[in-house]
This record gives C-alpha cells, structure tokens and sequence, in this order.
C-alpha cells in the first residue's frame, strides 16, 4: 500500500490498482472503479483534493443520505409555506409513487431505499416509465368500477336537480321515488382516455425533481438526475371557452339554487374555489362589485375550509355586469342567509359545498347545452376570455383574474377600479342582445326654408353625394365569440 500526502493506492490481485481518500466527514472512501496504473490512480487522487478544496464534495464524495429519509426532511421542512391542499398532494404523490416499489416483475423500481448518490438518469427513466404505466392501469379499473349503481345513479340525478342529499351514505326513499318517477336515468359511462394517468406521473416527476434539486443546493449531490424530457408536462385537450349564448342556456339548465354561481363564474373570472368561498359581506350588487378575501381549501379525508387566495393578487374586487348584479342580488334574497358571513353559494344548511357536489350539479347542464366537457373551471377560463374580447389590457386582464407572476407583479398597481368598471359596463353589452342597426340608413335632409327660392338644376347635372348619418356602432363580441 501506497501512503501519499493525499489518498492512498494500493495494488490489487488482479493487478489494477484502488485508490482511496478520506472524506471530509471522516470516511474512507473508494473510488468507484480501479485503475490500470498507479499513475491513473494518482490523478483520479488529485482531481479529487481539487474538488474538495473548492468545496464541491458532492461530486466526488458520495452521499449515504437515502432517498426516503431525504424526502421527508424536505416535506418536513417545506410544510409550512405550502398550502394545505399542496402538502396533502405532495405527502399522498410521496407516499404512494416515490418511495414504495413500481412495476411488475424486470420493470420493477423502488428509489425510496437507494442513496441519493445511487440515483441515475437511467434509473430515473426506468421508475418514471413503471409509474405511467402503473398510473394508467389504474385509470383503467377506476373508471371500470365507477359504474352506476341504482343508489349512485340517484345520487347524481338528486344533486344535479338540486335536492339536498348526503354524498354518501342511504338515500331518503323520497329521493330514490323521485328518481324512478324520472325515469330512472343514469349518467353516461366514463370515457377512459388514451393518456390517462400521465397528470399524475407528472405530478410524481415534478415533485422528484424538485426534492433532488434541492439536494443539489444542499451539496449532497453535484447535479439532478431527473432528467427525463417531457416528463413534467401534460398534453391536455384545449379547454373551450362557452360563448354568451351558452353561458345563459347553462345558467337556465342547472339548478336554481346554482343558476347565479353559473353567472358570476362566468362574467367575473373567479376561480370555483373563490366563487364558492363568497360570503354576504364580499358583495354589493348595487356597486356591482365582489371582493375576494379568501377561498375554498377541501382536503381530502379532512373538513372544508377556507385560507388566503392562491396568490397575493388574488385579494381583489372584480366588477360584474349589471344584468349579472341584478340576478346576484335575487340569489342573496332567495337562497342565501342574512349576516355579513353567510355563504352566498352554500347549501340550505349554509354549509359550503364541495367540489365533487358542484361537479354533479353541473353534469346534467352541461348535456342539456351540448357542451359536455364543461366544468366550473371552465367558466373562469370563459371570463377572462370574454373580458379579454372586451378590450381589456393585458395588466387589467391579470388584475380582474387574481393571476400574478414576477413581471407581473410591478404593474397591478397601474389597473384601477374605474377602468375596470369600464370592462364590466363592456361585458354588459354581450349579456345583452343589441339591435341590428340598418343595412343602408336614408339620409335626413333639412327642410328648406319657405322663402327660400331653389335653383334649378338640370337632370343631367352630377348630383352632390347624399350625406348620411354616422352610424352607431355595437360592440358585438357575441359573434366573433
């Protein structure tokens, strides 16, 4: 064995030669291949006091932090700036796809026992691949087994008509008459999609990605072996915007007691969460405004409950168009309870209502108006369209959506309450049908005075062009909507 200044070599049976070090925490590390000769051997060494004196360890030292004790320290100490319903995603993604075993026979990986220095890009791929393909087939039999069910068919009817009734447990008899007295419809079977379960296997990637990202800050690792391309991103069908008149047709579709909730989702751009979140005291039909302070968190297995908006600029007050005040204020009187905090959009017992509730209220709209694909979302992506149709700037439109990123940030501040009244006194117009104006308008012509002595003009003679009246112009985005 060979003693150096740094390191040691020592020659091996086979005739190749090991190199050795001592890591800054006191190990006796090994390089991880031999060497042909002392001489390879010896500048494997010195790259290595290279790097450890420029105190980048990670790359040369290895780690024996495993993945599964790394993610929950990072979940641990990540908590409390990541919202309820993110932590609960990031434990339920940890949980179930990063640490435990994926895939089935030679497809099969587990990250969670390895070192974070043992992760590969290859080994990567290989755990990502298995989590698509377990991710779909479970796609598979989750749709298969959502069949409807007398009880669950009920269930779906009942809410869509707007009854109040449990999301689980037995139905009232009254409700199960009802429903046979309808007919006894059931919901149309759930289309399982080619590439179902790719938004969770990007779920799974990008939190994997962002605890190895932090490990490299950390200096356990030197860089991220999460490198798979397209991994984090899924191709979602483009979601539609409803045009006026189908906004309208959904509000008369769906139940009354969500006919306004329609309504101002759709002409304000709120997210469902903020929409349902709504208290008495956030809204004034007569200055025709909301203000969102807070929105719904629903956290699976846990009661709903309310936290700040999504992000700063989402402490905002929008305008609605008048025509959309007017049935606001019908809803407060009809529906909702008196007191600065009662829900605006609750159910009867002034509970909040859940998401799964509002999606089955919405189901049977949505196929009344041939617009199956529609969810609440979909109304929030419908308002900042049309306003964006309305002539809104780009600053007013992030500003009346609640959306905000770094370069945004600096210009809310140049988007003001008059201007955006204006946008909602411009929406009014499309919750309106206008008039046609005339195809050709005859010209008005002044009367001649009764003294007045007319020359004649001979027939052949160029006549004066005729002027005629300006005409008004509509704003009409109904069309090009």
């Amino acid at each position: 064995m060979s003693r150096r200044e740094f390191g040691q070599i020592d020659r091996q049976r086979s005739g190749r030669y090991r190199a050795r070090f001592t890591a800054p925490d006191g190990r006796l590390v090994s390089a991880p291949v031999t060497f042909t000769s002392r001489r390879e051997a010896a500048e494997y060494l010195a790259r290595v006091r290279g790097e450890l004196l420029a105190g980048r360890a990670a790359g040369v030292v290895p780690t024996a932090t495993a993945l599964t004790d790394y993610a929950e320290s990072y979940l641990r100490t990540s908590a409390p700036s990541l919202r309820p319903r993110t932590r609960d995603l990031y434990r339920r993604l940890t949980d179930r796809w990063l640490l435990p075993a994926v895939g089935e026979g030679t497809s099969r990986v587990q990250l969670g026992p390895l070192s974070l220095s043992d992760l590969s890009p290859a080994l990567v791929r290989e755990w990502h691949a298995a989590v698509v393909s377990r991710a779909h087939a479970e796609a598979v039999r989750a749709a298969a087994g959502r069949r409807a069910t007398p009880a669950r068919a009920a269930r779906s009817w009942a809410t869509g008509e707007g009854l109040e009734v449990a999301p689980t447990g037995r139905l009232p008899l009254s409700v199960l008459a009802a429903w046979e007295r309808a007919g006894s419809p059931r919901p149309e079977p759930e289309q399982v999609r080619e590439d179902a379960g790719r938004t969770v296997a990007a779920q799974a990637y990008r939190l994997l990605h962002t605890i190895l990202a932090q490990a490299v800050t950390d200096g356990l690792i030197a860089t991220n072996p999460a490198r798979v391309k397209g991994a984090s991103t899924v191709d979602h069908p483009e979601r539609l915007p409803l045009t006026p008149e189908q906004v309208s047709a959904l509000a008369e579709a769906i139940a009354p007691r969500y006919r306004a909730a329609v309504l101002v989702a759709a002409w304000s751009g709120l997210r469902p969460g903020e929409v349902f979140a709504l208290r008495r005291g956030d809204v004034d039909p007569e200055a025709r405004t909301v203000t969102v302070r807070r929105t719904l968190e629903e956290v699976p297995g846990e009661p709903l409950g309310f936290g700040e908006p999504k992000t700063r600029a989402g402490r905002r007050t929008v305008s609605v168009p008048a025509s959309v005040a007017r049935d606001l204020a019908e809803h407060l009187a009809t529906y909702t309870d008196p007191g600065a905090e009662a829900l605006v959009f609750g159910r009867p017992d002034g509970r909040p209502i859940r998401s799964g509730d509002r999606a089955r209220a919405l189901r049977p709209a949505r196929e009344a108006i041939g617009r199956p694909d529609v969810t609440w979302h979909h109304l929030r992506h419908t308002g900042a369209t049309l306003a964006a149709q309305a002539g809104a700037t780009s600053a007013e439109l992030q500003r009346r959506i609640g959306h905000s990123d770094p370069r945004a940030a600096a210009i809310y501040q140049h988007a003001g309450a008059e201007r955006d009244r204006w946008i909602a006194d411009r929406l009014e117009s499309l919750t309106v049908p206008q008039p046609p104006a005339p195809s050709d308008p005859s010209p008005t012509r002044p009367a001649p005075a009764p003294s007045a002595v007319l020359p004649e003009v001979a027939s052949d003679a160029p006549q004066p062009e005729p002027v005629h009246a300006p005409r008004r112009r509509h704003l009409s985005l109904v069309r090009s909507a």
